[in-house]
């Protein structure tokens, strides 16, 4: 799955993170999840990465911020715009939000409500003014959300620093989305050194 390219391609390995016994996960089976999310996410960002003239896709990099633990999942870029992508495993249910948070159906689900691709999108903004790279768009971060079994419906789920799209619709989404370019080499070039 990892293919080494300039523009085009896929760089790294989706979910190398989570293998062994990450320490944010509350058991094996959290991290065995979030894995499969990750692995299910690079299997349509690789594919559309293959098309000739597709984006550049880098899977699993480190944050670059400081003592920042947490990683970015997936980053896709495609002439001088990047999309981050943080993948993630659900329970099936109805999720939604209110002024008070997420619900799933009549529960509170505070992971829901995590502002991980906020602190992604400030550190990645802050090393690309710092680099020889063109000018850049930071496009809307998304949160690809996959069924653990069953279905889930999040129509009326509004994450805060990104675009909630359900797994199996986000080739779909991407190719609206995303510019019809190859990425531009500088800016693979500054990002490749965060890939784990």
């Amino acid at each position: 799955m990892v293919t080494r390219a300039a523009s085009g391609g896929s760089v790294g390995r989706a979910g190398g993170s989570l293998e062994g016994a990450p320490a944010w996960a509350s058991s094996g089976g959290a991290s065995a999840a979030g894995r499969s999310g990750e692995l299910r996410t690079a299997a349509a960002l690789d594919e559309l990465a293959s098309r000739p003239g597709g984006p550049t896709v880098l899977h699993d990099l480190r944050i670059p911020i400081r003592g920042f633990r947490a990683n970015i999942d997936h980053v896709v870029i495609a002439g001088t715009t990047i999309i981050l992508i943080d993948s993630k495993v659900w329970r099936p249910g109805f999720y939604w939000t209110g002024r008070r948070g997420t619900w799933r159906g009549f529960d509170r689900v505070e992971h829901a409500d995590r502002r991980t691709l906020d602190a992604a999108r400030t550190g990645l903004g802050a090393l690309l003014r710092n680099q020889r790279v063109p000018p850049t768009t930071i496009a809307r971060s998304i949160l690809a959300i996959w069924p653990s079994h069953g279905r889930l419906f999040t129509a009326l789920y509004r994450p805060t620093d990104a675009r909630a799209v359900p797994g199996p619709r986000l080739s779909r989404v991407l190719a609206r989305t995303l510019p019809r370019e190859s990425a531009h080499p500088a800016i693979v070039a500054a990002l490749r050194p965060l890939v784990r």
